[in-house]
């Protein structure tokens, strides 16, 4: 059941690539390619305009529409991003492992705040591992420049 409390959760994940040297991965070119298309199924929705806008519709179905992969493929590491102001952080979560069930290799990060910025955390995905905590970095609210960083020219 969707809760009144909305988080905004936004993030990456990097599917592995078939270099077992680099990446551990034994697996073919062909292999590879159906594994992304798996994953690609997996996180495209088909829910219709009128199920996303009901927010009875549960959120296995409703986040999926969240999903998005770049619009064509630039060679390289397939990316698939997530963004999209959610009642349950944990079905998305819940996306992620199903990805990491098809891909136990994929990496990513994931930052998940709260509307009210008390509730927060990341999630980072290491090796299909996830590990959490409950701090957001860089701090958005914060006064100035953050700790490390230089502003860069607008142009």
């Amino acid at each position: 059941m969707a809760s009144d409390y909305i988080y905004a959760v936004r993030g990456w994940l990097e599917l592995s690539w078939p270099d077992e040297e680099v990446e551990g991965v034994d697996e073919t070119a062909e292999q590879h390619a159906a594994k992304v298309a798996r994953i690609h199924e997996l996180l495209t929705s088909t829910a219709t305009a009128i199920e996303l806008a009901d927010r009875g519709t549960p959120g296995e179905k409703r986040y999926r529409a969240g999903w998005c992969w770049p619009q064509d493929d630039l060679g390289g590491t397939e990316y698939v991003f997530f963004g999209g102001d959610v009642g349950e952080p944990a079905v998305v979560l819940n996306q992620v492992r199903e990805v990491i069930a098809i891909d136990p290799f994929v990496d990513g990060y994931f930052s998940v705040e709260g509307e009210d910025g008390e509730q927060v955390r990341q999630w980072l995905i290491k090796s299909g591992k996830i590990y959490s905590r409950r701090t957001l970095f860089p701090d958005f609210d914060e006064e100035g420049i953050p700790q490390g960083y230089s502003s860069l020219p607008s142009s």
